[in-house]
């Protein structure tokens, strides 16, 4: 079991340096988790880390009812720790949630519109991306807001957070961060299309 663990702590940090790398967040902002082995409990980023400085013995250890297990001295779970547990707790298949700022997606977001379809692959993959209404980051509003619509839409993978980015569910560590990318990638192809749909409207 330790060398599970320690392989989903360096696949956890390596996949959450690369979202930065990828532009999908920002300074300190974001937060990603995986589902331990057992089921009850998780690993989840620091608060106040940059995703980009992402380590392996940084990442917290707790319960699915919020008690620590493992922080190393002066880290604590990222306040967004409650939706992500409540994910869990709502959706058994999640093995792993990346929640990233991705720039583009979260311009449709603020417009509280589906993310349009754009690509065959995002029809297939993403299908239908929600919309979750805006609140403080690490309240209880967030939480209780993101989690009303995950259970309205238990077959979506995937919602949009007004003013705040996007939350990815994936059956393990990369399949989150690629449906993130997916998502990012989705968006800015989508805004180019919109763009170029305005301009051809005004020639």
């Amino acid at each position: 079991m330790d060398e599970i663990k320690k392989k989903l702590q360096e696949q956890l940090a390596d996949f959450t340096r690369r979202s930065f790398v990828r532009h999908l967040i920002g300074g300190t902002g974001g937060n990603n988790s995986v589902r331990l082995p057992e089921g009850d409990r998780i690993l989840i980023t620091p608060s106040g880390v940059s995703l980009a400085d992402a380590a392996a013995d940084e990442l917290i250890e707790c319960t699915l009812d919020g008690e620590v297990i493992h922080a190393k001295e002066g880290l604590k779970p990222s306040k967004e720790t409650g939706f992500h547990l409540g994910i869990y707790k709502l959706r058994p298949e999640v093995g792993s949630i990346f929640h990233v700022h991705p720039p583009y997606s979260t311009g449709f977001a603020n417009l509280m519109e589906p993310l349009p379809m754009v690509t065959v692959s995002a029809a297939v993959r993403l299908k239908h991306l929600p919309c979750v209404e805006t609140a403080l980051p690490g309240s209880d509003d967030l939480r209780e807001y993101l989690l009303d619509v995950v259970k309205k839409n238990p077959d979506s993978g995937a919602f949009l957070l007004k003013e705040h980015g996007i939350v990815a569910l994936g059956p393990d560590i990369p399949g989150a961060f690629y449906k993130a990318d997916l998502i990012e990638d989705t968006a800015k192809i989508a805004f180019v299309e919109k763009t170029l749909r305005a301009a051809k409207k005004s020639e």
